[in-house]
């Protein structure tokens, strides 16, 4: 009788040691999944604002409606070039680089654009709306990035027509 309570005791104790081991290692590997999330949404912040900055550059040298009429290309079902503009020109002290980069979001995500912009507003960032969105940050990225490479292209080779003008 001794003997099986202590095998008991035994058998308790190392069962009591595999739960504790199996459950560090799963909050071991929440606090990495969460830190490699955060990264993630940074580096897409990070990108977002690469873009929107080179969207700016482009618009000191080009002019706004180029850079306009790219976005309107580079996108679909966000809005026409002048659609987008007219919503630019109605925000108050939004800034431009950010408001293409919410554009060039609502393309990939399946969020509108007036509400990506609202969240952008309320202080939230591209990374943290992409997330709850629940799509994949890198996708967005490479979005960014493919737009970053449009934009030094029309520097280096400016648009010949304003897609803005329409002629009678």
């Amino acid at each position: 009788m001794k003997g099986s309570g202590l095998r008991l005791a035994l058998v308790l104790f190392a069962a009591a040691f595999l739960v504790s081991q199996t459950a560090n290692q799963a909050l071991a590997q929440g606090k990495s999944d969460k830190k490699a999330e955060k990264q993630e949404m940074k580096q897409l912040n990070k990108e977002a604002n690469k873009t929107g900055a080179k969207a700016e550059e482009t618009a000191d040298q080009l002019g706004r409606k180029v850079v306009f009429c790219i976005l309107a290309a580079h996108t679909t079902g966000v809005g026409t070039a002048q659609e987008l503009r007219d919503k630019f020109e109605a925000l108050t002290d939004f800034p431009f680089g950010q408001f293409v980069a919410a554009v060039l979001l609502a393309d990939r995500i399946d969020v509108s654009l007036d509400s990506i912009i609202a969240d952008l507003v309320a202080g939230m960032s591209i990374g943290q709306i992409t997330k709850e969105a629940g799509v994949n940050m890198g996708e967005v990225r490479g979005h960014f990035g493919q737009f970053r490479s449009e934009l030094a292209r029309s520097i280096t080779n400016p648009p010949t027509k304003d897609c803005l003008t329409t002629t009678p």
